[in-house]
């Protein structure tokens, strides 16, 4: 699935939130040393080759961002199972605004920062995931939705949580539990902020 196909079922789907006239637009160079931590939780309906069945998902995300967009990321998703709460983690590096590969290897990933947005699309064997933090100085906010390939049917993943082979998501709603933490460097005085020695 190519990612421009994601960017579009994604307007469609789940349109970006419309930031107030008094947001201000952050650049990759002011993130340079951020710290970003955040979760989501959704209910959802899968099935894989056991059968069809609900199930809850946490996923949870941490992001360092270096010089020029370049960053650092690692996921976690945690479902629940008839043998308790089982967990899988990927990581990986690259740069903000440019294509790469998914860290286990299936689809694609891309961040972008638009505004005050920096967005994630990751696409998967079929359909995809997108996750927009709203930047807000020191603070931020999360939103994830799961997006489906138009044309193509449910999402599929080819590597589940469980490690029981490809899982269908049929269905998956967001619980509003949702958490997101930003540190941000500590900006350098300019020439204009120095104090001046008294006379």
């Amino acid at each position: 699935m190519k990612l421009h196909g994601v960017l579009i079922a994604a307007a469609v789907a789940a349109p970006m939130l419309v930031a107030p006239s008094s947001a201000q637009a952050v650049t990759v160079e002011e993130l340079a040393g951020a710290n970003i931590q955040a979760s989501a939780g959704f209910n959802m309906r899968v099935r894989n080759a056991k059968g069809e069945f609900p199930s809850h998902m946490t996923w949870s995300m941490r992001m360092t961002i270096g010089p020029e967009g370049k960053f650092t990321a690692s996921s976690t998703r945690t479902v629940t199972t008839p043998k308790g709460p089982q967990s899988k983690s990927q990581s990986g590096s690259g740069t903000i605004g440019v294509p790469g590969k998914g860290a286990d290897g299936e689809g694609n990933r891309l961040w972008i920062l638009e505004g005050d947005k920096l967005t994630l699309l990751r696409t998967f064997g079929t359909g995809g995931f997108k996750v927009d933090i709203t930047l807000n100085g020191s603070s931020c906010t999360l939103r994830a939705v799961m997006v489906r390939e138009e044309g193509a049917g449910a999402t599929r993943r080819a590597n589940s949580v469980t490690n029981s082979g490809p899982v269908t998501v049929l269905s998956m709603a967001p619980t509003g539990s949702t958490s997101c933490r930003i540190t941000m460097p500590a900006k350098k005085p300019g020439a204009g902020d120095e104090k001046k020695p008294a006379t």
